[in-house]
């Protein structure tokens, strides 16, 4: 099916409901490592989720951006990414704030109906102190006519754990999703919590991400249109951590069509980075966990990277 996009001016109006973005994923951070990362999945045939949701500064945030598409190179994000520098003294609440307060988009999916940009936002952001998302408040009456009947949810959900001998917090996260069965959320945040998944190894950040992700697909949460079309959580995937030098600790990103559970080819590669990053070895320095099997490239355009052309018509297959 075809949805045609109508950019008008500097406001920008979109039309029809391709532009939305159905997703669950999570961010976080390790104070002891000082990595930040993110792992997530969406229901968009042949699309690069990761291109499409994860922004971070290394040693400092991760900002995950879902529900209404976000082109990468939109005045938002790149006023978001400066705010979120090491030399700023930003809080998390003034970056969401600026994020909200400078969105002019409108959506106008069906007849009479226009929407504005901040009420279908979804936005989740960590730092080594704390955590927070913003979930727009017309998503659900949105999927509600759009999907009738699909029991779906939009949410978010955080925390911090883990404290050390001195009371130090080491992680912070936040869980979020729009589109997706009811409980993928809570999913995603008791498998970044829990203690006893050994097969990954919560040891560290890496393990309870893959840990989170294999909760939603095990427990058969997940996108609610791939669940209703495949049997299947979504089908795409990723799970990425920046080290603190810049350097990528591990990048796994699964471009599905489909037809198989991405989480499980996720599981699988990340068992191959395991391998040689196993827990206790503090195999975590410039260019570890990068090497074959542990990442998936794709030459796909994001999803989300939208130029916006003044005056200009996009039409898009999803």
């Amino acid at each position: 099916m075809f949805f045609e996009f109508i950019f008008i001016s500097c406001t920008i109006l979109l039309r029809l409901a391709g532009v939305v973005n159905a997703t669950y994923s999570i961010v976080s951070t390790d104070s002891t490592t000082r990595q930040v990362g993110g792992a997530g999945a969406t229901c968009l045939p042949d699309r690069d989720v990761f291109e499409g949701l994860y922004l971070s500064i290394p040693n400092r945030t991760v900002l995950h951006t879902q529900g209404l598409l976000i082109a990468r190179d939109d005045p938002l994000v790149l006023n978001a990414l400066d705010m979120m520098q090491q030399n700023k003294n930003e809080s998390l609440s003034d970056i969401i704030s600026a994020l909200l307060e400078s969105d002019n988009a409108l959506f106008s999916p069906f007849q009479g109906e226009v929407y504005e940009g901040p009420d279908l936002r979804q936005y989740g952001i960590a730092d080594f102190g704390s955590h927070m998302a913003h979930t727009g408040s017309k998503l659900t009456e949105l999927y509600e006519v759009m999907f009738p009947g699909a029991n779906n949810e939009e949410k978010d959900e955080g925390g911090k754990f883990n404290n050390d001998q001195n009371g130090k917090v080491r992680y912070n996260f936040h869980a979020m999703g729009n589109i997706v069965k009811v409980g993928t959320v809570d999913s995603l945040a008791r498998g970044f919590q829990s203690e006893t998944n050994d097969e990954y190894g919560v040891c560290d950040m890496a393990g309870r991400l893959m840990a989170a992700m294999e909760m939603v697909s095990d427990g058969a949460y997940g996108d609610t249109r791939c669940l209703g079309d495949q049997g299947h959580s979504a089908t795409g995937a990723f799970l990425h951590i920046d080290s603190p030098d810049g350097t990528e600790l591990i990048h796994i990103n699964i471009v599905g069509d489909g037809l198989e559970e991405p989480v499980e080819k996720l599981k699988e590669a990340f068992m191959e980075w395991r391998k040689s990053h196993r827990c206790g070895n503090d195999k975590d320095g410039p260019g570890e966990g990068n090497g074959d099997g542990a990442s998936t490239a794709s030459n796909w355009p994001s999803f989300l990277s939208i130029t916006v052309v003044l005056f200009g018509v996009l039409s898009l297959l999803m």
